[in-house]
């Protein structure tokens, strides 16, 4: 979503984001110009890249056009891979005098205004947007110009991760031609293009109310506030980072009395990651967190977590220091969606806390920071006024495909697609929820921007990622405590999650009292290692009466997602289909970290064919056809070869729990075509209603065999060594020919086993069974680490679309794409599906978006 953007003239731009000084403000400090300070550049257009950079730059510090800051150039090398793995650079950048580099890196911490150089040769193709009747607008008829694109957005993107931004303002130059870009997490507003050899005095007096303006203005947020080395505060990280004989190791064991921790306690693996964070190029920060009428002070730096992407939540979480407890908590710091009857992610954890729902996570403090939301879908909506905010539920086209024709794939392959980083899903049109007048809409559905809002949650567990297990038998036992907490969740506080993914089932050990395996009759305390099902932002409550569209977007992480959600066969999330995910989660990383018969290559083309493919039919991204094949046939297969654990256990979860989603399936589909085809004996064509493309006319009685009629006589003679056909065919022998009917109706077994998936009842029954089965059932489950090699990629052809975030300037490590866990996956507008990763680059996260 972040090409999408609204255009503006370089008027109401400058008038509003950079007004000119009020009429008792002082200007003593812009110094006067007569004339062109920009008279060596009338020959920009004609100029190389590096020179017009080279030659800008000058002019700007020469004529001394923004006071108190400094543009430098930085596109001689990247910063150091620590900050930044994709290795950017970016051409300039405008910093505050005593920040501005004088070695030639980004020093993306410091950077106030980007500034990206493009060479006038290759005319307007350079540009990444284009002025068309007097509109600006993203031009994506040129590779070139989609690439540019995509290289300007990565930049804002990092800029938004290694600092606390609002909004990120660039300037784009290209020959004599510039404009100003501001992105937020909605979009950008994009001027059009000015010739600032001409417009001098404009451009000028711009980038003199630019040095003039606050922090804030430039899009810095107030509410985080860079440490200096020499603040108390950074020196209070480094002493509570530094390592702690009292730490509690946090493997799974019996504890001996002499092991038992005095509260509170902090397990080793939280102060460690606060210690990684601490990365000498990342800078470090004291952020506000709302607690009621109060505000508390927690000290972070480099995010544990990080979700890619420019437009969208935004999502980064940090073990944080707590100012007031010195206690080391998780902090996540996100641009929720802003719409009506959306509930922030604190208030729902608060709600699971009153109906004392296990297994989630414990909050601590969060709210809103001030008013701070994203600004571009206001200019949106400014510029594309509607007369009727709600338009139908469905277009007249819409149709719903049925089971069996999901079942039997999209008509467009999924073989060789993936989605790239910035695509969008579709969204039918949603009308007004109830108690919301009309005339002031929740949001516009037409609007290809989002809002959002910007907001911290802090909650008490540091928690481990799900690929940190150790056996199959402990992911079953993290699986189940999910599945628990999601059954208590629905039954005591009517929320249904709408997110099940391995980036929200946590680990996180407790110290348990348990019963003493040698002595029945005794209890001993076991450190152990449990399931957190986190990131609650987008539950909804399964409750007719609170229901209602809160915002235009399906909700889900792809890979995980039912067939039937992906597939369009319904657009809410019921239990059955977050049954259908946690299974999706175990089979995902009994893959990629358990021994198997697949080797190397083929785990990660299984991965990425079953949970990262999909298809494309009627304009809308569909189930993948691996997951579909997978479903139809109720088989584990990776071609024609069987996909088979060393660990028998894992193999029968799997195989027993996809035996129910088939079912499922088969009953849907059957069901589903006793609704659409009336009964021939109650209906009659005329009573078919016609306004409803969904109902088939009952099917016309099959038409009586009669005998062929006698042949003609033959208009030439008889003997002449040609036979009649009726004669050749009515001697042939007769066989009864048998038909395969449409839908057969499901057999008994197949109805229980569909049954099992409609509640959570059989899945933490069946799981809790495994975790007690012999050892035997469990031996070679070990987990031996990430199978994806460090080698695989993916081989595709480079599309535009794929253009769009790949920067010709990053010196790439890898063009695997990351995984899950490092991506904002939440909603499926800013959530494609994803390449596999190297567990190197995984094992950092402790928490995920949503």
């Amino acid at each position: 979503m972040a090409h999408k953007g609204v255009g503006a003239s370089t008027t109401k731009f400058s008038q509003h984001f950079f007004p000119p000084p009020s009429s008792g403000e002082t200007t003593s400090a812009i110094p006067a110009h007569t004339t062109n300070p920009f008279e060596q550049l009338a020959g920009a257009d004609s100029m190389s890249e590096s020179d017009l950079n080279a030659k800008f730059v000058e002019l700007i510090n020469h004529h001394n056009l923004i006071p108190g800051l400094k543009m430098t150039f930085c596109g001689n090398r990247p910063d150091p891979a620590m900050i930044d793995n994709d290795r950017q650079k970016v051409d300039s950048a405008i910093y505050l005098a005593g920040d501005a580099p004088a070695d030639g890196a980004p020093h993306w911490a410091d950077q106030l205004i980007p500034v990206e150089f493009k060479s006038a040769k290759g005319g307007a193709l350079q540009d990444p947007f284009t002025d068309a009747l007097g509109r600006v607008q993203p031009a994506t008829q040129s590779i070139l110009r989609t690439k540019n694109r995509g290289q300007i957005i990565s930049y804002a993107e990092f800029l938004f991760a290694v600092q606390h931004r609002l909004a990120v303002f660039m300037l784009l130059v290209i020959g004599r031609r510039a404009r100003f870009i501001r992105w937020d997490r909605s979009g950008s507003i994009v001027t059009t293009a000015f010739d600032y050899y001409v417009s001098w005095k404009f451009f000028v007096d711009l980038l003199g109310r630019i040095a003039r303006s606050s922090p804030f203005a430039l899009g810095l947020d107030p509410t985080a506030r860079r440490l200096s080395p020499n603040d108390p505060l950074y020196m209070m990280m480094d002493e509570y980072g530094a390592v702690c004989e009292g730490d509690v190791d946090h493997r799974e064991r019996f504890l001996a009395p002499h092991e038992v921790p005095k509260q509170p306690f902090v397990f080793a693996y939280v102060r460690e990651a606060f210690q990684q964070s601490l990365d000498s190029n990342w800078p470090r920060y004291c952020v506000e967190v709302p607690d009621g009428d109060k505000r508390r002070k927690f000290l972070i730096c480099k995010p544990r977590f990080r979700a890619r992407g420019l437009a969208g939540r935004g999502t980064r979480g940090y073990v944080a220091l707590d100012c007031d407890t010195k206690r080391f908590v998780w902090l996540k710091d996100a641009w929720r969606a802003h719409y009506v009857l959306v509930h922030c992610e604190g208030d729902i954890l608060q709600q699971l806390k009153e109906a004392k729902v296990p297994r989630v996570p414990t909050l601590l403090c969060h709210g809103d920071i001030d008013d701070q939301a994203t600004l571009t879908p206001d200019w949106w909506e400014e510029q594309n006024p509607t007369p009727n905010p709600y338009p139908t539920p469905f277009p007249s086209h819409f149709h719903a495909p049925s089971p069996a024709e999901v079942l039997a794939g999209p008509s467009s392959s999924a073989s060789n697609k993936r989605k790239a980083p910035d695509d969008e899903h579709d969204t039918s049109a949603v009308p007004p929820p109830e108690g919301v007048a009309s005339s002031q809409p929740p949001f516009r559905e037409d609007s290809p921007l989002r809002r959002h809002k910007h907001y911290r949650l802090v909650e008490e567990e540091v928690a481990l990622p799900l690929d940190e297990f150790q056996s199959g038998k402990q992911l079953i036992q993290v699986v189940r405590d999910c599945v628990l907490a999601h059954y208590h969740a629905t039954m005591k506080a009517k929320l249904v999650h709408r997110d099940i993914s391995s980036g929200n089932i946590l680990i996180f050990p407790r110290i348990l009292w348990v019963q003493d395996p040698d002595h029945p009759e005794k209890k001993r305390l076991q450190l152990k290692w449990t399931g957190l099902l986190a990131d609650w932002e987008m539950a909804k409550s399964t409750d007719p009466q609170q229901q209602g569209q809160r915002q235009p977007e399906r909700t889900g992480t792809w890979r995980y997602m039912s067939v039937a959600l992906l597939s369009h066969l319904k657009a809410n999330v019921e239990v059955c289909d977050e049954v259908e995910s946690f299974f999706y989660i175990v089979l995902y990383h009994a893959v990629r970290y358990l021994e198997s018969n697949l080797n190397g290559n083929t785990v990660a083309n299984y991965i990425d064919g079953f949970f990262d493919q999909y298809g494309f039919d009627n304009d809308q991204y569909t189930c993948g056809d691996k997951k579909l094949s997978t479903i139809m046939t109720g088989k584990l297969a990776n071609a024609k070869t069987k996909l088979v654990f060393a660990a028998t256990g894992m193999n029968k979860v799997l195989e027993d729990i996809l035996s129910w989603i088939q079912a499922h399936y088969i009953v849907m589909e059957y069901e589903r075509t006793l609704q659409d085809t009336p009964s021939v004996s109650t209906a009659t064509p005329s009573s078919v209603p016609r306004s409803s493309g969904r109902i088939r006319p009952p099917t016309p009685p099959p038409r009586p065999r009669t005998p062929p009629s006698p042949s003609p006589s033959p208009a030439f003679p008889a003997g002449d060594g040609f036979a009649f056909e009726d004669d050749i065919v009515n001697e042939a022998p007769f066989a009864h020919i048998h038909t395969a009917q449409p839908n057969p109706a499901p057999t008994a077994v197949q109805r229980a086993l569909a049954g099992q998936v409609v509640t959570h009842d059989a899945m933490l029954q069946y799981l809790d069974g495994a975790l007690k089965w012999d050892a035997a059932e469990w031996e070679h489950s070990e987990s031996v680490g990430d199978r994806v090699p460090s080698a695989w990629r993916l081989e595709r052809k480079m599309s535009a679309a794929a253009l769009t975030v790949t920067s010709s300037k990053r010196q790439k490590l890898s063009d695997t794409v990351q995984s899950e866990p490092l991506f904002l996956q939440a909603a499926l507008p800013a959530q494609p599906p994803k390449t596999p990763s190297r567990r190197s680059t995984m094992s950092s996260t402790i928490s995920s978006d949503s």
